[in-house]
């Protein structure tokens, strides 16, 4: 299943301040790139979820946050520093933008 915000709404999760121009082109690249990588996990598994979130900010920063699901693994007790379980965990990671940059983190 795919659990996946538009574009649109994503830009739009981004305050006023950190939507200029070149910020929007690469978030859109990241975003397109990304989702390109996450569907080549689901092919055509009905147990791979996908899912990408809107932006939140923590701190400074404004993260968008993704992950790619397999529900035919066990969940475990397994945490990472974000206190996110990660058992089922494929692929995850982040577009991340602060001060005018865009990065993205795995």
């Amino acid at each position: 299943m795919e659990h996946i915000i538009s574009l649109n709404d994503l830009l739009d999760s981004l305050p006023d301040s950190e939507k200029t121009g070149s910020v929007k082109a690469m978030v859109t690249a990241e975003y397109w790139h990304e989702l390109k990588r996450m569907r080549k996990y689901k092919k055509e598994e009905d147990y791979i979820d996908l899912y990408m979130y809107p932006f939140r900010q923590a701190g400074s920063q404004f993260i968008a946050e993704f992950e790619v699901n397999d529900r035919s693994k066990p969940v475990k007790n397994e945490y990472n520093w974000y206190l996110q379980n990660t058992s089922q965990w494929l692929y995850a990671g982040c577009i991340l933008v602060q001060n005018g940059e865009v990065s993205t983190h795995h």
